[in-house]
């Protein structure tokens, strides 16, 4: 079963990839290479939803503090 699980978590991990990498792309940012491997790409689609957990988190904290105003 674990093949199975890791098989899964790469293809989702591939398709964010792709995903962000247009992203990426349409902001004009360098991106992933063609090349890029599992490893590469895993590191990537983490970093993009890092950054997507921290926008969340300041905005929500903003919003929060504009109505205890």
């Amino acid at each position: 079963m674990p093949v199975a699980r890791g098989r899964v978590a790469g293809k989702i991990f591939h398709t964010l990839a792709k995903i962000f990498n247009s992203l990426h792309w349409a902001v004009g940012i360098t991106t992933l290479p063609a090349t890029a491997t599992p490893r590469e790409e895993r590191t990537f689609v983490l970093m993009w939803l890092g950054i997507i957990a921290f926008v969340t988190l300041f905005c929500a904290g903003f919003l929060y503090l504009l109505t205890t105003l």
